[in-house]
């Protein structure tokens, strides 16, 4: 049976790719590494809800930049203006990193350009926070030494390498765990009984050839890019098409995958990338 795209996956296809034009790279330790608009640059974002300041959402984009660490601190309920600044004490770990470090204010966000050599100490930190007046703000780094392994990684890959998920014919992929009305992800658990591929496509004919191939990237139990599977994905007068795996019989091994797309045996023209989370 083909997976069903339910209303939710139509509606988030629909949507704008990446709202600043970035290029997805992989995902790592939780958080999404992503190539800038222009390809000459890398960043890494992380969000979540936290579930003890009535799920306010909380974000961190990061990138490098010759000597500088840039990061924006989003908080769903700052109101700043635009372009204030302050200077706040940058705590890692309950220790003061830098006394008097300087944002700069719009809205939810806070921006900063930090000296390079903060990074070695929020690698090895479990939480950042600002000391603002009246209330600190404080962000789980968790993940972030994987993130950042990652983001190198992007910065030393020649773009045409890293942008094979640019494509005239794919506008936008999501991966999501089965059927059913349930939201986008890009890591699953190991039991997860079937990973659903949802493609929104352009300028593809019904008889051209479609071809999702499963590839095991970086896992403990095969070979690195170990190909599983490949599949023609059937082509109608939709834009919307899917392609599905199921969970082989001992479980997905955990690790970073992908999946390639080939249009009428061409090379690859679109990669869409999950992670198999192991046991926490």
């Amino acid at each position: 049976m083909r997976p069903t795209i339910t209303l939710a996956a139509l509606a988030l296809l629909a949507g704008p790719v990446l709202a600043a034009g970035e290029t997805p790279f992989e995902k790592a330790g939780g958080w999404e590494i992503e190539r800038g608009a222009r390809g000459t640059s890398c960043l890494m974002s992380k969000s979540y809800k936290d579930a003890n300041d009535d799920d306010a959402v909380n974000a961190l984009v990061f990138a490098v930049a010759a000597d500088k660490a840039i990061m924006t601190f989003i908080y769903e309920h700052w109101t700043w203006d635009k372009d204030e600044k302050i200077r706040v004490p940058f705590v890692l770990d309950k220790l003061v990193a830098i006394p008097q470090s300087a944002w700069v204010g719009d809205g939810t966000s806070l921006t900063a350009e930090l000296p390079n050599s903060i990074v070695p100490r929020m690698l090895a930190a479990k939480t950042m926070v600002l000391k603002l007046d009246g209330a600190d703000a404080d962000f789980d780094l968790a993940g972030f030494p994987q993130a950042y392994e990652s983001l190198i990684r992007c910065e030393n890959t020649p773009k045409a390498a890293a942008t094979a998920t640019e494509s005239t014919h794919i506008v936008k992929a999501m991966t999501f765990p089965g059927d059913g009305d349930v939201p986008p992800q890009s890591a699953f658990a190991t039991d997860t009984a079937k990973i659903v591929l949802a493609l929104q496509i352009r300028n593809l004919k019904p008889d051209d050839k479609l071809t999702a191939t499963w590839v095991a990237e970086k896992t403990d139990r095969s070979p690195p890019n170990f190909e599983i599977v490949s599949s023609t994905i059937p082509l109608g007068a939709s834009q919307l098409v899917s392609a599905s795996l199921s969970k082989p019989n001992a479980g997905w091994p955990p690790g970073r995958y992908r999946i390639d797309m080939r249009i009428n045996g061409g090379p690859v023209e679109f990669r869409q990338y999950f992670e198999i989370e192991g046991s926490k």
